[in-house]
């Protein structure tokens, strides 16, 4: 079993770039440094660095352990910060983290004195961010099955269309996809997985819509779509002030229903009695309880 002390002088050395240098980082003695070298080295039967003046530089297999050793350290901080208490980490993509984890995390504090650390960012650097070990949980609106994770189907958000106020779109019960056409469809943010949904609903005829690009967020989008730029296509949740305001025209989608699968993702060595698996369960089922059940996808 690799030694986190020896990681830990393997990854000094690779950052300082000499032996000298990361036992001073480490307050510790070259020699000492030295020894942890050896010992990881043995272990892994592999030469990890080469020690020539004036720098120390990593080997081809030096540069694969390194990603590794940074997440096993991440990994055992977080292993120490949960037993003393510490908050959950969740990464969370953009449109998860900032319109419908809010509430449901507010709720989990009340009723369970939790606490919760958001991140809010891009799917794929949510993804990255699991997989660094820099995360706890995911919410995300898609999930690439990576091995070494448990991913749950969390809700099937609607797809909806938004248009300014006054837009004949207002008389309409629900949008025929043909009336996304005519006007310019704004675009946020990328890795979304929003035209991945559409194409599955409505196949290459999304390949018409007239996309205006590069508004990098739904916020974005919407201040777009109220100063008349064009129409869109969001997530329900994230125009429920909107619609209830008459700020935007919201509208379903004719046809079958378009929705997004969000995804709960939790490396695999998480258990469903830790925090991370409480917080999971409670996110799936708005309960709290003391025996829990995973159900993976």
């Amino acid at each position: 079993m690799l030694n986190l002390v020896h990681v830990r002088s393997f990854l000094a050395v690779a950052q300082a770039g000499g032996v000298r240098a990361a036992a001073r980082a480490l307050g510790v003695s070259p020699a000492s440094v030295v020894d942890h070298l050896d010992r990881l080295e043995g272990e892994l039967g592999a030469r990890l660095l080469v020690r020539r003046r004036p720098a120390v530089t990593l080997t081809p297999e030096g540069a694969r352990l390194a990603p590794l050793a940074r997440a096993l350290l991440a990994t055992a901080e977080r292993a120490r910060a949960l037993v003393a208490g510490g908050p959950v980490r969740i990464a969370a993509a953009s449109n998860i983290g900032a319109y419908l984890l809010p509430d449901a995390l507010a709720r989990f504090r009340v009723e369970t004195g939790a606490e919760a650390e958001v991140w809010i960012g891009p799917n794929p650097a949510v993804a990255d961010r699991l997989s660094a070990g820099e995360a706890d949980l995911a919410a995300m609106e898609w999930w690439d099955g990576r091995t070494g994770f448990r991913a749950q189907t969390w809700r099937r958000e609607p797809l909806v269309a938004i248009a300014p106020p006054g837009h004949p779109w207002g008389a309409l019960e629900a949008v025929p996809f043909e009336a996304l056409l005519v006007e310019p469809m704004l675009g946020g943010e990328k890795g979304t997985g929003t035209g991945a949904a559409l194409r599955a609903a409505y196949g290459d005829a999304v390949s018409r819509l007239r996309l205006l690009g590069g508004f990098g967020g739904t916020e974005a989008v919407k201040r777009g779509v109220r100063a008349g730029l064009g129409v869109s296509v969001v997530l329900a949740g994230a125009v429920q002030d909107e619609a209830a305001s008459g700020a935007l025209v919201v509208r379903p989608l004719m046809g079958r229903p378009v929705a997004k699968a969000l995804m709960l993702v939790t490396p695999e060595h998480v258990g469903a009695d830790s925090a991370p698996g409480r917080l999971a369960h409670f996110l799936m089922t708005g309960e709290t309880v003391e025996n829990l059940g995973v159900v993976t996808v």
